[in-house]
């Protein structure tokens, strides 16, 4: 079975409740579709190196 990594960026904007909804939801599409999420890194809020969306936080 091949191994993959998942990296994607909140908006920091949002509540800790709507931050872990939208974890939550990326796992449930994962294991919809026959995958397993082994782990969760979560690495807090990191200023990004350029702005997406004209945010420079996320």
């Amino acid at each position: 079975m091949n191994s993959y990594e998942l990296l994607y960026i909140i908006d920091n904007d949002l509540s800790d409740e709507g931050k872990e909804a939208i974890v939550n939801k990326i796992n449930a599409v994962v294991t919809d579709n026959g995958g397993t999420v082994d782990g969760i890194d979560k690495w807090g809020t990191r200023k990004l190196a350029y702005a997406i969306n004209y945010k420079t936080e996320g």
